[in-house]
């Protein structure tokens, strides 16, 4: 199926300036018609799904238009994009690890502030 880029802004959830942006950047490769209009197909959804997930994770726009312009040479680079995805990989673990030991740093200090306004409450 394919899709103006009005259409696939709203199904990919990303305004079309970011999609012109994408495209600029060489993240997303898309197709055009004989007028010279985008076409976006469910290929490209699959990739900015895939884009998205990879920035969420906190991947820089550097690494992903790396990946990006790896995934459109083929599969002679298969080898690099593995390389690529296991360091952001490790990179994520570690910040998920810092992440988990702020959060129970914060429950601890909720606990102890519950804690004391309890004992103030409980004494009056």
């Amino acid at each position: 199926m394919t899709y103006s880029i009005g259409k696939f802004s709203k199904i990919v959830g990303l305004s079309e300036h970011t999609l012109r942006f994408y495209e600029k950047e060489g993240l997303i490769k898309v197709n055009r018609d004989d007028n010279n209009v985008r076409i976006y197909t469910d290929e490209n959804k699959l990739w900015i799904e895939s884009l998205l997930h990879l920035k969420n994770t906190g991947m820089s726009l550097k690494d992903m238009k790396q990946f990006a312009m790896w995934g459109h040479v083929g599969d002679e680079t298969m080898e690099a994009r593995l390389t690529l995805l296991k360091n952001h990989r490790k990179k994520v673990v570690e910040d998920f690890e810092k992440l988990r030991q702020s959060l129970e740093h914060l429950d601890n200090k909720i606990n102890f502030y519950e804690n004391e306004l309890g004992d103030c409450f409980s004494t009056n």
